[in-house]
């Protein structure tokens, strides 16, 4: 069962955290801190002094409670607040018991079934994927693993994140928020947030988890934890993928390790270090092409990539209403993409290209959250983000043409948030960000409001807020069609709703939402470059009920209509209306069973040969059961759309038929 949490869905400061260890810091090749802003140091300067001054002179109420710090004990999404108190309106939450149940094959089709989003994967395993979160552009969407952000903004698809480097059996909890929140993550977060956490043993334990399906796809891993003194655990994962030949031409293959260090520091503190490793290849044909069906030259896509990264974390409580906390994270992702040329069809043909780049990004950000008196909470910081991305390609018009670029960009910013604890159920939280590349100065904000309309939960909520995002190295530095003079793009985004509650683990939401994004990079055929030009407005209804029938049987259902309008021409591969089902069974500890079916209704996609055609709606089923023997034995069968429905994600492209899966994990 998918849960939705308004008031608990989050993620750990592990998310985004850093490690406040001098001897770590100072032992690192290149300095942390590039930031080429020094109004920041006295901005640094200013908010330590406040918050020195907070904790000493007031006597702070008990609205900031803080026991022994332990990192994975705080949450936080679409706040840095306290979200018990202070999260405002309905966000989505899945644990690893709701990740079990399930058991998607990838990430994509997790994503399929989780309301508000669409996914467009053409090819099968070896696709490249497209996540939309309510209509919005693919790369409006920031995604963290670990605390480390993963978009990558030298690809050729503007800074969206691929998904098929994301370990399926690796994931602990995955959260998100909808709407701009660039006020709480600076740039690039314009239509919400994914935040992902792994998953880790317990100190002493291990497990090994091996899966098989009919289309010779299969998919292995092992975790392990030890105890690394009094206060420390270790922790290690790997796993590997194949994703099968179910679509003709299509692979994928992939690796992945992970390790953990984390602990406390006597009654004050804890800290933890996360490192992440993936190696990837895959194959298929090129997406414009018209696929398998229809493409004219029979040469596939190739690509390999690997992505390196490590986030550490550390906080530290000065007092009961102080508490600080640093964060690091470091990230590399190489990718390799050859592309073939696509023979002309009711389009003009694609030449070949390919796409040899290299994605650097570092961030350092310093947190306080400080309790004020009177029901007011205060988080104050500093954020530092450097990053660096390199193209060494070409294209091939007959003649071979470089693509080669390099570029880097720091960006220094100060941002606070202030939330106030009304009484009589009324909160309100306002959030401000400054963000500085040396050039321009962009401001963010965000405004919430909830009000509790009755003793079990029920409430009335309303949140706005504005956003921007960066252009992508791509599209400033390509030397065929790249623009320097590109600028941001920008939404405006406003939310409200209501969350009926008529008893314990029921809840009704429904909320009405619209965002404007204007500025949009787009490609413009007179000046064969770049361009800022036009908006699309999304506007819509979303609905979702989760109600238990039985103790053992609960039901979730959701829908989407929406109104997506573009100035710059039509929008594809995004339909404005969708809907879903889950259903949950568990008689009894040992057997359980989810369903879950996901309708997506009429969209418009294109390739080459056929140019623009409106695909039909479609709905796609699929069932797991799972046998719990022991605590320390999994086993369960999967089934991929079970009626087998024949739908396009684009022209040509057949979708992944049904499928059998088999599974088990075990313990010791």
């Amino acid at each position: 069962m998918l849960i939705l949490k308004s008031k608990t869905a989050g993620l750990s400061l592990a998310g985004q955290s850093v490690l406040n260890n001098s001897s770590l810091i100072n032992g690192m090749d290149r300095p942390i801190f590039r930031v080429r802003f020094p109004q920041f140091a006295q901005i640094g300067t200013i908010t330590l002094a406040i918050v020195m001054q907070d904790a000493t002179a007031q006597n702070l109420n008990s609205s900031t409670e803080v026991d022994t710090p332990v990192v994975e004990e705080i949450v936080i999404v679409d706040t840095r607040l306290n979200i018990t108190t202070y999260g405002v309106g309905d966000s989505l939450s899945i644990g690893s018991t709701e990740l079990e149940r399930i058991q998607p094959v990838d990430a994509e089709q997790l994503f399929q079934r989780l309301p508000g989003f669409t996914v467009s994967r053409p090819g099968g395993a070896g696709g490249v994927s497209e996540i939309f979160l309510r209509g919005a552009e693919s790369n409006f969407t920031a995604v963290y693993v670990d605390g480390v952000r993963v978009n990558n903004s030298a690809n050729t698809r503007g800074g969206s994140f691929d998904f098929s480097m994301l370990d399926l059996f690796g994931i602990g909890q995955l959260d998100v928020a909808t709407g701009a929140m660039s006020a709480i993550y600076g740039a690039d977060a314009m239509a919400g947030v994914i935040r992902i956490r792994s998953a880790w043993e317990e100190p002493g334990s291990s497990s090994a988890i091996a899966e098989a399906g009919t289309a010779h796809d299969w998919r292995t891993g092992i975790s392990t934890s030890f105890q690394a003194g009094d206060n420390a655990q270790w922790n290690l994962r790997a796993s590997a993928t194949d994703g099968g030949d179910d679509v003709t031409g299509s692979t994928l293959r992939s690796k992945h390790s992970g390790s953990r260090l984390a602990g406390a520091w006597n009654d004050k503190g804890s800290w933890e270090i996360n490192a992440r490793h993936v190696v990837r290849e895959r194959t298929g044909y090129p997406e414009v092409s018209g696929g398998p069906l229809l493409a004219v030259y029979r040469e596939l896509e190739r690509a390999k990539g690997d992505e390196v990264s490590i986030s550490a974390a550390a906080d530290w409580a000065f007092s009961d209403q102080w508490i600080s906390d640093v964060y690091f994270s470091s990230s590399r992702i190489n990718d390799d993409v050859f592309t073939p040329a696509v023979a002309p069809g009711v389009l003009d043909a694609q030449p070949a290209f390919a796409a040899i780049t290299e994605y650097r990004r570092d961030q350092f950000v310093w947190v306080n959250r400080l309790g004020l008196g009177l029901g007011l909470n205060l988080v104050a910081g500093l954020d530092s983000i450097n990053e660096e991305g390199r193209d060494s390609g070409f294209v091939d018009f007959g003649v071979i043409l470089p693509n080669a670029y390099t570029l880097d960009r720091s960006i220094g910013a100060a941002f606070a948030e202030l939330g106030r604890d009304w009484g009589h159920g009324l909160v309100s939280t306002l959030a401000v960000r400054l963000d500085d590349d040396g050039d321009d100065r962009r401001a963010s904000g965000k405004l919430a409001i909830e009000k509790q309309v009755s003793d079990l939960g029920s409430r009335a909520w309303m949140r706005m807020a504005n956003g921007f995002k960066l252009p992508s190295f791509f599209a400033l530095g390509n030397p065929l069609f790249g623009n320097p003079d590109l600028v941001e793009e920008r939404v405006r985004n406003m939310e409200a709703g209501f969350t009926y509650i008529p008893r314990n683990d029921a809840e009704f939401v429904v909320s009405v939402y619209d965002s404007r994004f204007v500025d949009l990079v787009d490609f413009d055929f007179e000046t064969f470059s770049n361009i800022n030009r036009g908006q699309f407005d999304v506007n819509g209804v979303e609905l979702k009920i989760v109600f238990p029938l039985t103790s053992e049987l609960r039901v979730q259902v959701d829908g989407n209509v929406a109104d997506i309008s573009s100035s710059a021409g039509p929008l594809r591969r995004r339909p404005e209306k969708t809907a879903g089902f889950t259903l949950d069974w568990s008689p009894d500890n040992r057997w359980a069973l989810n369903v879950s079916a996901r309708y997506l209704g009429s969209r418009l996609i294109t390739s080459i040969p056929t140019g623009d055609i409106n695909e039909p709606g479609s709905t796609l089923m699929g069932a797991t059961a799972s046998y719990t023997p022991k605590t320390t034995q999994r086993y369960w069968l999967a089934i991929d759309n079970v009626w087998n429905a024949n739908f396009q994600d684009a022209p040509g492209f057949p979708t992944t038929g049904r499928r059998l899966r088999v599974g088990t994990k075990f313990q010791f």
